[in-house]
Parts: structure tokens; C-alpha cells; sequence
């Protein structure tokens, strides 16, 4: 038999066990905020829980980045913006703010 014949691609293994409620099977259910700062700035500006994005959403609409399950932030770039922009209370205004999504496992 051929050793890679039964290996998983990393981005197989990366949602693998995620339902659409935005939690695992076997990991928990995942909170996820948004923050922003001002451009060249380091303090935190405004958040946002994003109650009504999933984390299998999240990943996709930001073309399936590795994370680790328990703990990851990603760079919101400014062609995620509108999609993510229905599951969001601000206006991103990327003019003016840099953005981040965090996500925190909460069981």
C-alpha cells in the first residue's frame, strides 16, 4: 500500500470537524472579534463580537488560513471586507483603520 495514500491535505484537516454553528465536533465553539486600530497606531480603537459569523465562514472567506484551533488573529485585507461587512455593526473604513479578527475557543 502507498504511504500517502491515506494522508490529509492540510486544509482538509484545517475544517474538518467544524459544523456551521462555528463549532467543532471534538474542539468547542469559538468566539470571534474584530478589532481596529488607526493606520501606523497601536492603540485599540473599537471591537466587535461577531456573534453572527462562524469561524467555517470566517475561514473561507479568508481563503482557509492555518490555524491552530484554540487561539488565532488574522489580518482583515480589504478584499474581505465585503464579505464580511453583513456580519459586522461598523463600517470598515479602511482608509483610516487597520483590521484584526481573533478568534478564542470559550468551552
Amino acid at each position: 500500500m502507498n504511504p500517502d495514500q491515506h494522508k490529509e491535505k492540510p486544509e482538509d484537516i484545517k475544517v474538518k470537524h467544524l459544523h456551521p454553528s462555528g463549532s467543532t465536533s471534538d474542539q468547542g465553539s469559538f468566539e470571534l472579534i474584530l478589532n481596529w486600530y488607526k493606520i501606523n497606531g497601536k492603540n485599540l480603537i473599537g471591537e466587535e463580537s461577531l456573534s453572527s459569523l462562524n469561524i467555517r465562514k470566517l475561514l473561507n472567506v479568508l481563503g482557509n488560513p492555518i490555524w491552530n484551533q484554540l487561539y488565532h488573529c488574522w489580518t482583515v485585507e480589504l478584499k474581505h471586507m465585503p464579505e464580511l461587512q453583513p456580519f459586522v455593526h461598523h463600517q470598515f473604513n479602511p482608509e483610516k483603520f487597520v483590521y484584526f479578527i481573533e478568534a478564542y475557543k470559550t468551552d
